[in-house]
């Protein structure tokens, strides 16, 4: 790959896409604040303030992490320490006959509102051509929040599945309408995740293609076509094949989990970027900064003949020190002085 010399953000993603080694490999890594995501104005100041300390090459919004199933009626409890992941208490589907209740909501319902707010002020403090994605859950996904566990949806699909089909028609209506709305609001694209339902440990292939690509599929599209659209396909045992043909500017996935591809396979299944070599767990758990960086070096090391960018497998815990953030983040620029030494 012919190699480019000093890329601001935007020119640096673009370049995988080209077949260009870029300057160094982008980096973007992301978790939650749940102290700070029920409020809007908050919530925008603690992105902003996340862009800004660690000058990631794109940023990934995560929001609320409620606010995709909410709406159609879970009651929830809140962090009470910022750390603690909000629970769910009430569910609106138990039985078949519940999922009737699941229509399709409007881009303007609070919850959704309150997230359209919030990419228009980030939109506002990081201007383009800085590129912004907005989370998006499958409605497969979605489903699964609405019900008390994995395994009464499972069950529902298999059983009933003529009961459930019409809620995930619901729920891929209200987000093919929300998404256009988040590029209205200033997303460059959307963060696309399937969380456990592209997993073989809840699914089979065929299933996985009923009831989530055949659902998510009109979502995408409905980003546009000049999306900047980063696919993640979560859990171990994941379907990835099964999302080849989405084309994503990004696509990301637990490498590190040795029941999926490593993120070479993965490149080579794809032939587009991969997004990922950051065990986002165990590989940050060190709080040694030097031996994070040689981690976080060896990766880059690892991966420089593809298209890469160097990011977590998912979300980063929000336990993880800052210091292995920041270690992640120096490592590329090492990566840059020794490109340009080579």
């Amino acid at each position: 790959m012919p190699f480019r010399e000093k890329l601001n953000h935007t020119e640096r993603l673009q370049a995988l896409t080209e077949g260009v080694k870029p300057d160094r490999p982008p980096v973007s890594m992301w978790r939650h604040f749940y102290g700070d995501e029920n409020d809007s104005d908050r919530f925008v100041d603690v992105m902003v303030g996340w862009q800004k300390r660690f000058d990631w090459d794109f940023l990934k919004i995560n929001p609320k992490a409620s606010y995709h199933y909410e709406p159609w009626g879970v009651t929830m409890r809140y962090s009470p320490d910022g750390i603690i992941k909000p629970a769910r208490e009430l569910f609106p589907v138990r039985t078949p006959g519940d999922w009737t209740k699941i229509g399709p909501l409007g881009a303007r319902h609070p919850e959704f509102a309150a997230q359209l707010y919030a990419i228009s002020r980030i939109r506002r403090a990081l201007p383009r051509p800085f590129r912004i994605v907005m989370t998006v859950f499958n409605p497969i996904s979605v489903a699964g929040d609405l019900v008390p566990n994995d395994a009464m949806l499972v069950s529902h699909l298999r059983d009933n599945p003529t009961a459930v089909v019409p809620a995930l028609e619901a729920i891929a209506e209200t987000f093919i309408d929300l998404v256009a709305e988040m590029r209205n609001a200033g997303a460059d694209g959307i963060f696309f995740a399937t969380t456990q339902w592209a997993s073989a440990n809840l699914l089979t292939a065929d299933e996985v293609r009923r009831y989530g690509v055949a659902f998510d599929r009109p979502i995408w599209e409905a980003t546009g076509a000049d999306a900047f659209n980063v696919l993640h396909v979560c859990d171990s045992k994941n379907y990835l094949s099964l999302y080849a043909d989405f084309n994503a500017a990004l696509t990301n996935w637990d490498a590190s989990e040795p029941t999926n591809l490593n993120l070479t396979e993965g490149h080579e299944l794809l032939r587009s970027p991969v997004l990922g070599g950051i065990g986002h767990k165990g590989d940050l758990n060190d709080t040694n900064s030097d031996r994070v960086v040689e981690m976080a070096r060896r990766v880059i090391e690892e991966h420089k003949n593809i298209p890469f960018a160097l990011g977590p497998g998912c979300a980063v815990p929000v336990t993880v020190p800052m210091e292995s953030i920041a270690a992640v983040r120096q490592s590329v620029e090492f990566a840059y002085a020794r490109m340009r030494t080579a």
